[in-house]
């Protein structure tokens, strides 16, 4: 409820500020692109109809995840926990969970941590391919969330933009008695749509993108450690690890590009 007032404030407050100020800017030649009510609409008008879209949780989650890990980090991360597994793989078989507490796993990924920890309780390995599935399936669906919330962002703001630009052709339309208004009228009617475009293009999809693809590094990962348990539960040679690498995870991308 508090983000939906908030939300609605923020889209009321946005167009009486354009409604308001439109022609109060003072700047001339090209410096007139630099137009604040316009800029003021495009850039927290969207955030507001996000937010009457938006579960307050939904909200939290992508913000602790915008400020979190980037994909390349998350990337690292698993692929040192990954390495570290491998080069005990073959001692797990013989002295059972010994060599894990000697794992440093401060620097692991939380789903690496989840299976060292499960590991080191001799939980058994089907158990935990279960849960890991299980866990997929729920990070696939908070991540999904995630990448249309910011999606909203990349529809909404050359919307938005719109809104804008009927206000101004509006206005326009009421001082056509008055040649001096027109100019700022017409600035404001195309520069709306203008910084519409500019956020959803330049802001909106780049994050969209980063959120993508911390997808699809998560959701790559969960299908690695799932296969590093049927390779451990199977009793496999420490060679048929050396495929569960960021070379595989491109080979992956590839195979995906080519459907």
């Amino acid at each position: 409820m508090i983000t939906k007032i908030l939300g609605i404030c923020l889209l009321i407050g946005s167009l009486g500020v354009v409604y308001q100020f439109e022609s109060s800017s003072t700047a001339v030649g090209v410096w007139r692109i630099f137009h604040w009510p316009a800029l003021v609409l495009t850039g927290i008008g969207p955030m507001g109809l996000i937010l009457l879209c938006t579960d307050r949780k939904i909200l939290w989650k992508s913000i602790k995840m915008f400020f979190g890990p980037s994909p390349i980090g998350l990337q690292k991360k698993h692929e040192r926990a990954l390495k570290a597994l491998q080069n005990i793989s073959q001692e797990l078989y013989t002295q059972g969970v010994k060599p894990l507490e000697g794992l440093d796993v401060r620097k692991f990924s939380p789903l690496f941590k989840r299976t060292v920890e499960r590991l080191s309780v001799k939980m058994p390995t089907k158990d935990i391919r279960d849960l890991v599935k299980h866990e997929k399936d729920r990070a696939e669906m908070r991540l999904s969330q995630n990448v249309n919330f910011f999606g909203l962002g990349v529809r909404l703001a050359p919307s938005v933009g719109m809104l804008g630009t009927i206000l101004g052709m509006v206005r326009l339309l009421s001082a056509l008695q008055d040649p001096s208004q027109i100019g700022s009228h017409m600035g404001l009617a195309l520069l709306t749509t203008f910084y519409g475009l500019f956020f959803s293009l330049a802001v909106w999809t780049p994050i969209q993108q980063r959120f993508e693809r911390l997808l699809e590094v998560e959701l790559f990962w969960y299908d690695q450690v799932i296969h590093y348990l049927e390779l451990l539960e199977a009793r496999k040679p420490a060679q048929y690890f050396a495929d569960l690498s960021e070379e595989a995870f491109a080979k992956a991308k590839k195979a995906e590009g080519a459907r």
